[in-house]
């Protein structure tokens, strides 16, 4: 406000002294002498409210600098009262329990803490046996489903190839003895010995072929072509009743059998039956 004050002053008194100037040009060199004294004022001026104000704020500063001090200091002093009461207030009630609790010195004090850290430790030390323990025996369980079940796919592989094996063979020797190696893999596929049954018929091995026809159908008795088996054994010994028995079974549980019928030569005598006729008229 000073500044602008001042600034508007000089002004007026410039336009004064020009105007002044402007009635006295017949002085000559009267305007250089009347313009340095003002401009040299306004200098001093500026000077000299840049230094107070100069003071003003540094005193304002050290104002400020030494109230925060103050503050902090007695924040600090503070803090220090209340943490100091603070921990006589936890002495003070850390000996009110341990008189209540019976704990009459600081060695009853270490026994006892020494008791309930041992009992505390040995919890969790049952605890943590006890998980891994557990973990440990489900480990081993998925080990040997893993093992299991790569066992498992192992053997469907490797019987898989030797059914395309015995598919391609033609000597029935051979034949017979992929099927004894898939029966050592699998001795409960009931298929296998109802075409073991097929291949020992070939060698007219008859009484083999039924033995191994009943085994097929102890195992699974909806499968009807241990049924065809047993009942080209059966035919092959004569054991006419029983051979129209089971090809009729064999053909309620595989109906596809019956068109296979005509290419039996086993069934050649079968066909002469009366009982042959009425059940395939």
């Amino acid at each position: 406000m000073n500044l602008a004050l001042k600034f508007v002053t000089f002004l007026i008194l410039l336009s004064f002294s020009s105007g002044l100037c402007a009635n006295v040009k017949e002085i000559k060199g009267l305007k250089p002498l009347l313009d340095k004294p003002l401009i040299e004022r306004y200098i001093l001026d500026e000077l000299k409210d840049l230094r107070i104000e100069n003071m003003k704020l540094r005193t304002e500063v050290e104002r400020r600098i030494t109230k925060n001090e103050v503050e902090q200091t007695d924040r600090a002093a503070r803090y220090v009262t209340d943490t100091i009461g603070n921990i006589f207030y936890l002495i003070a009630a850390a000996s009110s329990i341990l008189l209540f609790a019976g704990w009459n010195s600081l060695r009853d004090v270490r026994s006892k803490t020494e008791s309930i850290v041992e009992e505390r430790i040995n919890k969790i030390t049952q605890k943590y046996n006890t998980q891994m323990q557990n973990l440990e025996e489900g480990m081993t369980l998925q080990s040997r489903k893993i093992l299991d079940n790569q066992n498992k796919i192992y053997n469907t592989q490797y019987i898989h190839s030797l059914w395309m094996r015995s598919n391609l063979e033609t000597n029935i020797q051979s034949k017979i003895d992929i099927y004894d190696e898939i029966i050592k893999i699998n001795p409960d596929d009931a298929e296998v010995y109802a075409y073991k049954a097929d291949a020992v018929i070939d060698m007219d091995e008859y009484e083999w072929a039924l033995h191994l026809s009943n085994k097929a159908i102890e195992m699974d008795a909806e499968y009807g072509y241990a049924f065809w088996q047993r009942s080209c054994a059966n035919a092959a010994l004569g054991n006419t009743k029983e051979a129209i028995t089971d090809l009729e079974t064999a053909i309620e549980k595989s109906p596809n059998l019956k068109d296979e019928i005509e290419n039996e030569a086993l069934f050649e005598d079968l066909k002469e039956s009366d009982e042959f006729k009425e059940l395939f008229s």
